[in-house]
C-alpha cells in the first residue's frame, strides 16, 4: 500500500470521515505502513477548509502562490506602487478563496464558522508571505491552520519559518583621514559625539537583541500552547463521537427495553390467566374424584 496515496485520498476526506477511514485503511496495509498510517493526524476545520480548496480550486491557490512571490519580489525591489497595487489585489484574491472554499464546505453539507474562515484567511496569508507554508499549502494535506506572526511564519508544527532576507540600503562611507585644516574649516570635531551615538546604537542592538531572544522564547511557548490544545480539540472531538455512538447504542436498548417490559406484562398477564384455569380444572377434577369414590364405596 501507497503511503503517499493512503495520505492523499485521507485528506481529502471531512474531519468527522479521517479517523474511521483511517483505521480501515491501517487494518489493511502491513505493520509498518499501518503505523505510518496511524501516525497521520486528523486535520482541525481550518486544515481541512484549507485542503478541500487546494482540490476544488487548485487555479486560485497557483493564482496566490504566484501573487506572493509578486510581492516578495515587490518588497525586495522597494518598488512602492507596485507593491500597493499587489497589495490590493491580494486582499481581494484572499476574499474570493475564503468564499470559494465557504460555498464548497456547505456543498457537502458543512457550515464554516468565522473562526475557521479567519484562520482559514491567516493561511492564505502565510503562503502568501513565506514560500514554505506555499508549498504546505499546495500539498493539500495540512493538519493545522497556519499564521503569519510578524517576524514568521508558524508552520504545522508551530515553528517559526524564516524570510528571505530583505535587500541592505547602501550608506555613504566617510574619508578616514582628515587635516586639520580640513577640521578647521568644517567646523568643530564632532569624533566624540560619533563615538557617543556608536555606543548607544550598540546598547540598543544588545537589547534588540535580548527583546528578540524574550520574543522568540515566548512564541515557542505560545506554539506548544497551541499544539497541545489543537491535539486536546481533536481528543474532545474523538470523545464527542463515542459519546454520541454510546448515546445512539443507549437509545438503541431502551427502546428494546421498553418492548422486552411489554412483552412481559403480556407474558404475566398470560401466566395470570393460565394459572386461575388451571386452579379451576384442578377443582373440577376433584371434585369428579371425590363423586367417583363415592359411588365405589
Amino acid at each position: 500500500m501507497d503511503l503517499t496515496r493512503v495520505a492523499v485520498e485521507l485528506y481529502g476526506l471531512t474531519p468527522e470521515e479521517f479517523t474511521p477511514a483511517r483505521s480501515r485503511l491501517a487494518k489493511s496495509a502491513d505493520a509498518t505502513t499501518a503505523a505510518a498510517i496511524r501516525a497521520l493526524q486528523k486535520p482541525t476545520r481550518a486544515a481541512w477548509l484549507a485542503n478541500l480548496l487546494v482540490r476544488t480550486d487548485p487555479d486560485g491557490v497557483n493564482d496566490l502562490t504566484e501573487l506572493g512571490e509578486e510581492l516578495r519580489a515587490a518588497h525586495l525591489s522597494a518598488d512602492g506602487p507596485r507593491l500597493r497595487a499587489l497589495t490590493r489585489k491580494r486582499h481581494a484574491l484572499v476574499r474570493q478563496l475564503v468564499a470559494s472554499a465557504r460555498r464548497e464546505a456547505k456543498q457537502l453539507g458543512r457550515t464554516v464558522t468565522p473562526t475557521v474562515a479567519d484562520r482559514l484567511t491567516e493561511t492564505l496569508d502565510a503562503a502568501l508571505v513565506d514560500p514554505g507554508s506555499a508549498q504546505l499549502l499546495r500539498s493539500g494535506q495540512l493538519t493545522s491552520a497556519l499564521r503569519h506572526i510578524g517576524f514568521g511564519v508558524i508552520d504545522e508544527t508551530g515553528q517559526p519559518a524564516k524570510l528571505p532576507p530583505t535587500k541592505p540600503r547602501a550608506v555613504r562611507s566617510t574619508p578616514a583621514k582628515k587635516t586639520r585644516t580640513a577640521r578647521t574649516e568644517a567646523g568643530p570635531d564632532h569624533s566624540g559625539a560619533e563615538h557617543a551615538l556608536q555606543r548607544r546604537r550598540a546598547e540598543l542592538q544588545t537589547r534588540a537583541n535580548e527583546v528578540e531572544n524574550d520574543y522568540r522564547e515566548a512564541e515557542q511557548k505560545r506554539s506548544e500552547a497551541e499544539a497541545a490544545l489543537d491535539a486536546n480539540q481533536h481528543h474532545v472531538a474523538d470523545l464527542q463521537a463515542t459519546l454520541q455512538r454510546l448515546t445512539d447504542e443507549l437509545d438503541h436498548t431502551r427502546q428494546q427495553l421498553q418492548s422486552t417490559q411489554r412483552e412481559t406484562s403480556k407474558l404475566e398477564r398470560a401466566l395470570d390467566k393460565a394459572t386461575r384455569a388451571a386452579a379451576s380444572a384442578e377443582r373440577r377434577r376433584n371434585a369428579h374424584q371425590q363423586r367417583l369414590t363415592a359411588l365405589t364405596q
